[in-house]
């Protein structure tokens, strides 16, 4: 059924994503900024588009070749804002250009906002219009295993406020819904790519990558960023002795970890690949490792189980709720080289039991995940707040809940 208003118009949803555009090129992702919140509002708002909601995604341009709207479709756009320098700009230092973003929206061409990341939360707050929220990672979290930036404070403001004020809060995890304690959570999962990964075969892409039968292929994909926890894998795998081929897909150029690819000659770092090239990577590796010390959820977990692979996880965020240990493969703490390498060890001691493992997730990453699962239900949730009779705007306390008075005199655009 074709969502529909009361006067037979589609629901006009304003997607906003400051930082994560959905159109970025498969080549940028993975780099800094650019992964897992490009792919979820490219995917969802996709998908929205195809259920019958008239989306336009809101987004930062970060060149001065991203300029103006661009149509995809009858009902799915981007209309790229500028707001600051055009050019990338870590996501800790957006907050300042955020009052222009908000200018250049005109609330009036849309029934609601869909809010990703705490930044476009900020915005949705200052819109007049009803607002759902996903938060894709949490300040109050990821602080507890890294260092707080100077943004930190401000952003668990905005955290709080997004939870107390925004009409609906989706979560991808129930350690979150328990978390944030929102005023009206739900719990959607993220999904996948059910067509890239259906058409994947172990055998083919084991050959036309020239992997070998004779080894375990163990496989790493993520960014190379401190909370993906990669120098513990690396120094799991450098001490286990069972023979092994441990690959490493991501963009480590100019990253903090660089050294780890002049440091670790035996291994394979690979580099960045597209995403139909990194799903043939995990369809034709044994084992997939995620040694995150945080994670809000982990859509490489499900698209590493789509393609067929047994995993070691540590338990964090949304891994923890992924993945069974024992039943999916190994959960291993977050930060323990020993534990990962045993619990490697642990699977390549009964190799017909770990690729039975890998075919059972493949058939439970089909079951539970898919995008078009994840639209409907936010479309659905969506709907609901459109219909609801009373709505608390944030209207009734922008007064007090200002660009300004969050940030004070202390952090500014230079």
């Amino acid at each position: 059924m074709v969502p529909e208003k009361s006067n037979n118009k589609l629901i006009r949803v304003a997607m906003i994503s400051v930082h994560g555009n959905p159109l970025v090129s498969d080549s940028e992702l993975g780099s800094d900024g650019k992964g897992g919140q490009n792919i979820y509002v490219r995917e969802v708002g996709k998908q929205m588009s195809k259920q019958g909601y008239d989306v336009t995604w809101f987004t930062r341009s970060e060149s001065p070749d991203e300029v103006g709207l661009v149509t995809l479709s009858p009902t799915l756009r981007c209309q790229y804002i500028t707001a600051g320098p055009q050019e990338h700009i870590n996501r800790d230092f957006l907050f300042p250009y955020l009052e222009d973003f908000i200018s250049q929206i005109d609330t009036s061409k849309f029934d609601c906002a869909f809010t990703n990341y705490w930044l476009s939360g900020y915005v949705g707050l200052r819109l007049d219009l009803p607002q759902l929220h996903v938060h894709h990672s949490l300040g109050s979290q990821k602080y507890e295993r890294e260092p707080m930036p100077e943004i930190g404070p401000i952003r668990l403001k905005v955290e709080e406020a997004i939870n107390k004020h925004a009409d609906c809060v989706v979560h991808q995890t129930t350690s979150e819904v328990e978390s944030c304690k929102a005023k009206n959570p739900v719990l959607i999962k993220a999904g996948i790519n059910t067509e890239r990964f259906e058409a994947l075969d172990s055998r083919a892409a084991k050959r036309d990558l020239g992997f070998s039968d004779d080894t375990i292929n163990v496989l790493f994909a993520g960014r190379f960023a401190t909370q993906k926890g990669i120098p513990f894998a690396i120094e799991a795998m450098k001490k286990t002795k069972v023979p092994h081929h441990f690959r490493l897909i991501g963009n480590y150029r100019g990253s903090d970890y660089e050294y780890l690819v002049q440091e670790n000659p035996q291994l394979e770092f690979l580099g960045q690949k597209t995403p139909d090239e990194l799903s043939k990577y995990m369809a034709a590796s044994d084992i997939l490792i995620m040694p995150s010390l945080y994670e809000p959820f982990g859509i490489v977990a499900i698209e590493a189980m789509a393609a067929g692979c047994c995993m070691i996880v540590t338990s964090v965020g949304g891994l923890n709720e992924i993945v069974q240990d024992g039943v999916h493969g190994c959960k291993v703490p977050p930060g323990d080289a020993d534990a990962i390498c045993a619990a490697f060890e642990k699977l390549a001691r009964d190799l017909n039991k770990m690729r039975e493992t890998g075919e059972n997730n493949r058939k439970v990453a089909f079951e539970q995940y898919s995008w078009a699962a994840t639209a409907g239900s936010i479309g659905q949730k969506l709907k609901n707040l459109l219909t609801r009779d009373k709505r608390t705007t944030f209207d009734k306390i922008s007064k007090s809940f200002t660009h300004r008075n969050i940030i004070g005199t202390r952090v500014g655009r230079g």
